[in-house]
Formats: C-alpha cells, structure tokens, sequence
C-alpha cells in the first residue's frame, strides 16, 4: 500500500463515522427534549407545593404573634382587676400576684410587669413624699422636667436590679410611650407602642422594645372625656423584642427569616426584630410582606425563606427523573458511539501508525546521540545524523552493514559471541561502566565509547536500539582528576611527616634547654639575686610557650584531613568534665542552660572546641571570680553552643583580628598561650560545616558556634 491509499483511508472511515452519528441525532435530541419537559412540569409542581406551605407557616406564624398579644392583653386585664379589687393594693401583694401568675414561665417575653400613676404637676411632689413615706425611701421621679401629665412607674416586677432603675421613670416624658398612654386612656383598650429602647435594658445586650398599656379609672367612665378625667393610672408590660419573637417562634419556625417594622414603611429606624442578620428580600424563594395591628399599633411584618420546602423524597424525585434522563441518554449516544467505532477503528489505527513512525523518526533525527537500529542478524537498519557526524560515514555506507565494522578489528570476534548471548535475552541495559568500549571511526581512529542497548519489538521480529555517546574527553578529564588526587594525598602526607617531624626534632634541643635551666635553678638556688630568677623563669615560660606553639601547629595542620569515628557524645556531661579538665582557679563556677542532647558526632573535635572555649574565658578574666555560662538551643539542623563570661569583653575591633593565628590580645608574658587557640576553633568548627560568632558589647563574650545534628562526612582531628 502507498502513501496516497494511507491518506485517503482515514478520510473515507471518517464519513462513514459521522454518516452514522448523523442519522441518529434526531432521536438523541427528542430525548433530551422530553426529558427538559418533564423536568419543568415537575419543579414547577414542587414549587407550587413549597409556596402553598411557605404560606401556611406565614399564616402559623402570624395567629402565633397575635394570640400572644391576645394573652398578654389578659394578663394586663387581670392586674387591673387586682387594682380595682382593692383600694390600697401594696407593692407586696403586686410582687405576690405576679410571682403566682408565673409570666414568665407561661408568657415568655416580659422584661417586666408593672403599675404607673397619673399625676398632674400640682400634686407631682405630694405623691412623690407620700410614696417615699409609705412604700419606697428612695423613690424620684426623673427625668426632671415642667410637663402637663405624668406618668410615674410604682410597682415593677420582677423587682431586681435592672427594673429597679426603671422605677419612678416618668413615661409621658418619650413621645412613643406618650402616643400609646393617651391612646390607652382615651379608647379604654389595650394599647401598644412604637419601637423604644426600655430603661431597665442593660448596656451590652440593648435590643429593641415595645410597651403594652391598659388604663384604669376611677368609677365607671363610657366617653372619651370621661375615661380621660377619671384615669388614675395604667397597668403596663414591657417587653424586649428580641425575647418576646424568641418565645414564639423557637426551633418551630427555623426555615423563615423575620423582620419586623414599627410602622408600615420598611427602614432601618422602624426594624424591631430581625431573627437573622441578613434581611428578608424578594429575592429569596420565598417572600411575603403584609401589615398587621397590634394593640392599635400597625407593625409590618417580611417573612421569606431560603428553603425550597419540599421533603426529601420529593427532592429525590426530581434527582431521579434526572438521573434516568440522563441513563437513557447515555446509553443512546453510547449505542451510536458503538456503532461508528467499530468502522473507525481501523482507520483511525493506520493514521496512527503512519503518525507515530514519523514521529519516531524525528525523535531518532534531534537526538543528541548517535543512534543505530540494528536486527537480530546484527546488521544496521537505521542511522541518524549524529552517528554520521560521530563516525565519519555516510548514511548509505552503513545502512545494511554489520555493526562489527564501527568496532576495532581486535574486538569484533569477541562482540560477535556477546551480540548472540544478549539477542537470547534482550534487556535494556547500560555499558557505560566498561572502560574497555571504543568504536572506530572511517578515517581508522578510535573513540572511547558508552553504549546503552534498548531492544525493541516490531511486527517483523526484533531489533535493538543502540544509543552510542563520545566520552574520550570525559576519561580524559577523569585520568587529570585521578592524577591531581594522587599528587594532592602525596602532598599531604609529606606534610604531614614534615609537621611531625618538625615537631619532633625542634621539642628535641627545647627539652634540653629546660633541662639545663632547671639544673641551672638547682645551683644557683641560694643565689640571692632576683634577676638571675626571674630570667631563668622567663626562660622556662618561653620554652612551655614554644612547646605549646608546636603541638598548636601540628593539630592546625591535621584538622580537616584526619578522619575520625563518631560515638555517643552527652553534651551536658562532656561540657562539665571539660570545665574540670582546665582546673579553674577557685572562685570561677559553670552555669548550665537549656536541653543539652546527647547525639552522634566526633567527640575529639568538640571537646576541643569547648576545651579551648571555656581556657579562654578563664585566662582572659580580670577578676579572681566569675561565672562561666554555656548553653545549647536546637535551630533547624544545628545544635548552637553559646559559651558567656563576665569578663572584661573584647572591643569590636578585634572581633575579626582573635580568630588569626598567633593573635592575642595581651602580652605573651601576661598570659601563658601560643596564640592559636581562637584559630584552632574557627577551624575546627567549619571543617564539620558549622560557624562561629563572637558577641561583646561591654564586659562579657558569648562565643556562638553550630554544631550539625549528623555530621555528613567526618573530618576530624
């Protein structure tokens, strides 16, 4: 078959795919459309049943506040038939009335229950005296103020501290309380008032509040003249509007959202009571808005919900028509799907094909290696552009040609063997760990080589390909790296010898000298001049200085280099026993902080660092006292020891200049040291991967290092 029959083949299989998609779409979209059908006849029916009760508990809701008003208009008839009963009703029998009525044990929502005179300003302060002589000493009337009525709480219950703040409050002095207490006196039914904050309400919990109001009179009054010149007084309840909703609706009415308005405009200034934080709104799925009369006071009432107000099973019949829809719809598509495949399959599997080998042929073509196709009979059966460039053939040279030819001529009866024991058990394989691999170029040259075979499974059988990379220049870098190594080991270890032989023949003619001063303090120990002492003894502090110069050089000289084993290291316990080993002058203590770990490192080095820390701190004090204090804190992967003394400091501008060798801060002959001893630790610290920070500000040093949690790689002492 030509290209042309492979071009044309999928084209064909792709009109008969769409033929047969074509012929069924009619059926495909009729179904789609019954099922949108059906599924709006049914949410149109679900709505319809959620809105009739939406409905239904906006009515529920609505009897259930005006049967509560209902009953309290009750409770306010029967505290006036008390009053009426008797001429002189005492706050004692008010308080027994209420506690035995238990308002708020059967009428959820009284912030208090009470009895207020109607007074004129002439008889204001006759009242007020005879009130605090006969019932209550503390009673005023407040607030202060000329006005033409009065109208003064006497009895409050319950009488705790919040109502007893409201007592003696003249209500006629706040225009809504007014509007409802001549409304009451006038029409002789209960009355309500608009939205008013009460005066017992605390400060942190201010919630918006209404007052009920029913008048009593004096003998019998039938006009609104008469009740107005026969009231004496008003029994009254005051209610927070936020307790009093909360009685009535409960867990009853959780779905609907509630706002409440004083009057029949909707606003910020007239909203009472709102049982969510956000408002109702026609928005929502639900909304209602109508204008009821309480107590002669018009309150707007917005109830909506945000629930659907379908039960559960209703909810699930529309999940399953939805569901089967879509079933059935799929399973047609599929039908089709199936259908058309089967004729696609074959064609759209050529196309790939012929896809895929030119795909496979631009990847062997951008490969920056050489790659050679080779069959089971080890002849070449493709080539790329870069094995040209690598060997010096040209593409027809090599296609058809035995691999051997790319090999030296000693090695290809050898490679011919190992060829046949690998085509008995292909795998993928890498060869670069030989060092005995080279090709052979056109031109007779040879090439160091790595080869990675990759056995591939045609139809025809197999064939194996061979990636092939010019690594003459790496083995060359490799032989220069392992010859520097080997120069660099034979340095060191004739630095080494030199250090200790160097060591060795200079403490040699110094431990004689300081035999011969000390046979020299021997004889001349009656000698009364203190000269000749003094310099044999400076002498003999210069020879212990020079000695310590030397060991102090040869451990510079072998840190870093020196490998070492790691153990179990307390750091706590290594800490103290390197405090006693310095033998500190008596009158020095060490203070220890923090957790101190006990880990794997090389002990040598860390006791040399905090040896040499804690001698420093010592020898460098100019006190006979002092505390030596060390601490260790854990920041990321390191342990970082602080080493503190209370001595003298160092300036800042010697930070730097104390971690050289040879460095001291004071006279040789002040303090006994080789200079090496900062250096060493600065050393010592960075060959583990750690830093070291000095911090002086005044008197006192805190010398800062890091120790690695897990020492990688052990360099040692």
């Amino acid at each position: 078959m030509d290209k042309d029959a492979f071009s044309k083949s999928p084209d064909e299989s792709n009109k008969i795919y769409f033929s047969v998609l074509s012929s069924s779409w009619l059926m495909i979209v009729a179904a789609i459309f019954f099922m949108g059908i059906s599924w709006y006849v049914l949410e149109e029916y679900l709505r319809d049943r959620g809105e009739e009760r939406f409905e239904n508990n906006v009515q529920e809701l609505t009897e259930a506040v005006s049967r509560r008003m209902l009953a309290y208009e009750q409770v306010l008839r029967g505290g006036v038939g008390l009053l009426l009963s008797s001429s002189d009703v005492t706050r004692t029998e008010w308080q027994t009335y209420v506690v035995n009525a238990r308002l708020s044990d059967y009428y959820p929502g009284f912030q208090g229950f009470g009895y207020a005179l109607l007074l004129k300003p002439d008889t204001l302060k006759t009242q007020v005296k005879r009130i605090q002589t006969e019932d209550y000493k503390n009673y005023q009337v407040y607030p202060e103020g000329l006005r033409d009525q009065y109208c003064t709480i006497l009895y409050l219950e319950p009488f705790d501290w919040l109502n007893q703040m409201a007592l003696g409050y003249d209500m006629c002095s706040e225009a809504n309380r007014r509007k409802a207490i001549d409304n009451a006196i006038a029409t002789g039914l209960p009355m309500v008032s608009g939205k008013v904050t009460l005066v017992q309400d605390g400060l942190d919990n201010t919630q918006a509040g209404f007052l009920m109001y029913l008048a009593l009179y004096q003998g019998l009054a039938t006009t609104e003249i008469e009740r107005k010149q026969s009231a004496t007084g008003l029994v009254y309840a005051a209610f927070r509007m936020d307790d009093f909703m909360q009685g009535i609706m409960g867990d009853r009415f959780s779905g609907l959202k509630l706002a409440i308005y004083e009057n029949a405009q909707a606003s910020a200034d007239s909203l009472m009571f709102a049982s969510s934080k956000v408002l109702p709104r026609q928005q929502d799925v639900f909304y209602h808005s109508h204008n009821e009369t309480m107590g002669g006071q018009v309150w707007r009432l917005d109830i909506s919900s945000q629930s659907r107000f379908i039960s559960q099973s209703e909810e699930s019949q529309g999940l399953w028509l939805q569901f089967i829809g879509c079933t059935f719809i799929l399973a047609l598509f599929y039908s089709v799907l199936v259908m058309a495949r089967n004729r696609y399959k074959e064609s759209q599997l050529t196309s790939e094909l012929i896809a895929n080998e030119k795909r496979f042929r631009l990847v062997i073509e951008a490969s920056p290696s050489a790659l050679l196709m080779i069959d089971k009979a080890g002849c070449i059966t493709l080539v790329n552009t870069h094995a040209e460039r690598l060997f010096g053939y040209a593409r027809d040279e090599l296609l058809g040609r035995s691999i051997n030819m790319l090999l030296p001529e000693a090695l290809r009866n050898i490679h011919q063997q190992h060829m046949s024991q690998y085509l008995a058990q292909p795998i993928a394989k890498n060869m670069s760990m030989r060092d005995d691999l080279f090709g052979c170029c056109k031109d007779g040259s040879r090439l160091a080589i790595e080869v990675g075979l990759t056995p591939i499974h045609f139809s025809q059988g197999i064939s194996i390909l061979a990636t092939i990379n010019n690594v003459s220049e790496r083995k060359r870098i490799e032989i220069q790296r392992a010859e520097h190594t080997q120069e660099l080991e034979r340095i060191n270890q004739e630095l080494d010898r030199f250090a200790y032989i160097a060591s060795h023949d200079l403490k040699s003619p110094l431990r004689g000298i300081e035999q011969l001063t000390s046979w020299l303090s021997e004889d001349l120990a009656d000698n009364t001049n203190e000269d000749i002492h003094k310099y044999l003894r400076l002498i003999q502090s210069r020879i212990h200085r020079m000695v310590l110069l030397l060991d102090g050089l040869l451990m510079f000289s072998r840190i870093g280099r020196v490998d070492n084993e790691t153990v179990e290291v307390n750091s706590r316990q290594l800490i103290e026993d390197m405090f006693a080993l310095v033998a500190p002058p008596k009158g020095f203590e060490l203070a220890l902080k923090g957790e101190f770990p006990q880990f794997h490192t090389v002990r040598v080095l860390l006791e040399l660092v905090l040896r040499n820390l804690i001698s420093n701190a010592i020898k460098h004090h100019d006190q006979e006292t002092g505390v030596i204090t060390v601490s260790c804190e854990l920041i990321d992967e390191y342990y970082w020891f602080s080493v503190n003394d209370d001595g003298p400091g160092i300036s800042s501008s010697y930070h730097e200049k104390i971690f050289q060798m040879f460095q001291t801060l004071k006279p040789r002959d002040e303090v006994e040291g080789s200079g090496l001893g900062l250096s060493l630790v600065k050393k010592t610290v960075e060959s583990i991967g750690g830093k070291i920070q000095l911090q002086s500000a005044g008197r006192g040093c805190c010398f800062r290092f890091s120790w690695p949690k897990q020492i990688s790689r052990k360099e040692a002492l």
